[in-house]
């Protein structure tokens, strides 16, 4: 009796396991067919991109399709192939409306149009971890249209925290907007905001050359990345670049490494050194610091010098990523706030459109030290961004969008 239901046991479990097997659900393979693709240069090639559920699994430059046989094929003859942009500075969540379903409203609209623009990927600058989370994992399972979301905690010091929460309800730090000062344990904190699902620490204000280099050097042996204001106060540009923070936000806010005059957009802002810019741009050269240089938000507010240094640094070989800042806002059918940055950098800036686009796709996902995205290559991610028309050839045709792909799932441009 007892060898019978040994026996029987046995039998269910494999009975189980072939059922299994049977139903086991074979890879979704996408073929997109016959395009202009762009390399990690923006060098195009005529050729067809084979994408298996959310990777780039091959690249092939003939017209043999034969062993994709019951693939998707999408036919894209005459269109251009890029990665998805990144949009490296962002603020989804910084101020939300206190009434959910309007926030709700607004994210999912600016989500939805990032979508719609080719933005498959962002960096959230500070804002509240609970919401990003929440967008983020629905982005992330695909429940609503939205890029990918990696976002920071924001670490600052008390003068900063106690004149920015004086009429504010929420008036208490939390793992996302942490108050650092001397007696802080810095391990701790990091600890709780790499809990709260960061991807970076940003170190904002009001914090020692001593305190930042501590920041940082905790947040790398928690493997987070260090996103750094260029002007924190006491804290100098340089003293941020010596900590070797992994990238460093405005442009416009370098000149204060040259003046001891302390940040007021009120007051006319420090005149550029050039023989101390260029010492400064070269220091983030050798300590492979990205500069992310907001020139959108720059422009918008008369700060005109941050063009100026973002093309000295462009010169100099830095890296430089493309980031928006506050606020994201859509006021024109077809141009983003990002399209915007972009032509900054082309207009204003002297970057090529070739340059333009490699600080949008290439750099921006190494601003946020992701290594499987912003390149078109086999093993990486397929966030893909198809344009009708040549981007290289006249950067207008970025806003002239056919499809957006973002994990090998395919949005529709609406």
């Amino acid at each position: 009796m007892k060898k019978e239901i040994v026996l029987f046991i046995l039998l269910s479990v494999f009975n189980m396991l072939i059922v299994h097997s049977q139903h086991k659900e074979l890879p979704k393979v996408t073929v997109l067919k016959n395009g202009f693709i762009f390399d990690d240069k923006f060098e195009s090639h005529k050729g067809s991109i084979v994408i298996t559920d959310a990777i780039i699994t091959a690249i092939l430059y003939d017209d043999n399709l034969s062993e994709y046989v019951g693939a998707t094929i999408i036919d894209i003859t005459g269109k251009y192939v890029l990665p998805g942009l990144t949009d490296t500075h962002v603020h989804l969540a910084t101020v939300p409306d206190p009434d959910r379903e309007k926030n709700a409203k607004y994210m999912n609209y600016q989500l939805s149009k990032m979508i719609d623009a080719g933005i498959t990927t962002v960096r959230d600058m500070t804002g509240n971890a609970i919401i990003l989370a929440d967008y983020k994992r629905a982005g992330n399972l695909n429940q609503i249209p939205a890029p990918s979301i990696f976002y920071a905690a924001q670490f600052a010091g008390p003068a900063y925290f106690n004149s920015i929460r004086k009429h504010s309800k929420e008036n208490k730090d939390s793992p996302w907007e942490r108050t650092i000062t001397d007696t802080t344990d810095v391990k701790m904190a990091v600890t709780e905001a790499k809990g709260a699902g960061v991807t970076g620490i940003k170190i904002y204000a009001d914090l020692s050359a001593r305190l930042i280099k501590k920041i940082v050097k905790e947040a790398k042996r928690q493997r987070l990345q260090s996103w750094g204001h260029a002007a924190v106060f006491p804290a100098t540009p340089t003293d941020v670049a010596n900590a070797k923070v992994n990238s460093m936000s405005h442009a416009f806010d370098i000149p204060y490494d040259f003046s001891a005059a302390k940040m007021d957009h009120h007051k006319k802002r420090p005149a550029i050194d050039a023989k101390k810019m260029d010492k400064l741009l070269l220091l983030m050269k050798a300590n492979n610091i990205i500069l992310d240089a907001t020139n959108y938000m720059g422009k918008n507010n008369q700060f005109f010098d941050g063009m100026k240094i973002t093309k000295r640094a462009h010169e100099l070989g830095v890296k430089v990523s493309v980031g928006t800042d506050w606020p994201y806002l859509f006021e024109e059918v077809n141009s983003t706030p990002l399209f915007k940055e972009i032509k900054i950098f082309i207009d204003d800036c002297n970057f090529t459109n070739k340059d333009a686009l490699i600080s949008a796709t290439k750099i921006g996902a190494e601003s946020i030290g992701l290594e499987d995205r912003g390149v078109l290559a086999v093993g990486k991610r397929a966030d893909i961004y198809i344009t009708n028309s040549d981007p290289v050839e006249n950067i207008e045709n970025l806003k002239d969008g056919f499809i957006t792909i973002k994990a090998g799932i395919i949005y529709t441009k609406k």
